[in-house]
């Protein structure tokens, strides 16, 4: 029994790592870099080029300085602001 409250217990301190110390655990570092890659990828087979904004944004989440929902929210602005700046044109 004392093993699985310590699991579980290891288990949401690295889920909350991130808003704990501001440093991403290892693993999920790990698999931020790779979704990171990921999309840039994917923009680059169409042609596109993610934006320096872009890439600073994803670089603070690899880092584990925000987290998925921060992350989000603050790519979503980046959009809004990007499509407002294009439609003026």
């Amino acid at each position: 029994m004392e093993i699985a409250r310590t699991s579980v217990y290891n288990e949401v301190m690295q889920r909350s790592a991130v808003a704990h110390n501001g440093a991403a655990p290892d693993e999920v570092r790990a698999r931020r870099e790779q979704a990171a890659a990921d999309a840039e990828g994917l923009l680059r087979a169409e042609g596109l080029e993610p934006s320096p904004e872009h890439q600073a944004l994803a670089a603070r989440w690899v880092a584990g300085e925000i987290d998925d929902e921060q992350f989000e929210r603050l790519n979503m602005e980046q959009v809004r602001e990007r499509l407002a700046t294009t439609a003026s044109r």
